[in-house]
């Protein structure tokens, strides 16, 4: 499978899924509700929840054969389009959160807002740090995550109010990938990552992330879109063969 592999095929049928996911979410939440605005009967079983079963049982196997690289060299390269992707991803969260910031919803919206700053400026040195070849701080990998935690909390609080979980299940769940993501790629920082969850957790979140962008709000879209940018293009660097090989190799030496 490995020598088979290509990544740009492999994550072309990724962003061909994640663009259905789009379209399909958008056309549920279309038509999953009546003219009171309660959801209709069967409405939250449809076409699109068994297409999300597949797709993740699809990304599951897919991962499953790849090959295992514990080392850092799996998410560090020089590559330039890693990097503009990254940065392209730290944007989005910049922009979201320079929103949420001086358009705040809840008192606690401005310090959420400045974790979401710290993000962006995290991921930037990520994408600076893997084209300047440097060994790069674990604390740049992990403290993102916080910042998800914290929305994925307090999200969580606000929407699980709403008995129509289907209004919200995508939106969490894509937090929830997007947490999972960092977290496994913050381990590689230590020379103990798990390649397979990694890819794993980074093609989902960016399949979640593409669905929960049906209706999102002009902040979320930022935030949402960054996030999937930025685990897109870690995907990009983690289905490299060759590269991983190596790595492998430099590792048992």
């Amino acid at each position: 499978m490995e020598e088979r592999l290509r990544r740009g095929p492999a994550l072309g049928i990724v962003a061909a899924l994640s663009a259905a996911a789009f379209f399909l979410r958008r056309q549920q939440l279309l038509t999953a509700y009546d003219e009171t605005g309660m959801i209709r009967p069967g409405a939250g079983a449809g076409f699109f929840t068994y297409f999300t079963v597949a797709v993740v049982v699809l990304l599951a196997v897919f991962a499953w054969r790849l090959r295992r690289c514990p080392v850092r060299q799996a998410i560090s390269s020089r590559s330039l389009e890693a990097a503009v992707g990254m940065m392209l991803g730290a944007f989005g969260v910049l922009l979201g959160s320079f929103i949420m910031f001086f358009s705040p919803n809840a008192a606690s919206d401005r310090l959420l807002a400045l974790a979401g700053i710290f993000t962006a400026v995290c991921w930037a040195a990520v994408a600076v740090g893997n084209l300047q070849g440097k060994r790069l701080h674990p604390a740049l990998f992990f403290l993102p995550v916080i910042f998800f935690g914290v929305r994925l909390a307090r999200d969580f609080r606000t929407l699980s109010s709403d008995p129509v979980i289907l209004d919200y299940c995508y939106a969490l769940l894509a937090l929830i990938f997007t947490m999972c993501a960092l977290l496994e790629l913050g381990a590689f920082a230590f020379d103990r990552g798990r390649r397979r969850l990694a890819v794993f957790f980074c093609l989902g979140s960016v399949f979640f992330n593409a669905a929960s962008l049906a209706d999102a709000t002009p902040r979320n879209l930022a935030l949402t879109g960054g996030a999937l940018v930025y685990l897109l293009s870690c995907s990009w660097l983690l289905l490299r063969p060759v590269a991983v090989r190596k790595a492998a190799k430099d590792a048992n030496q």
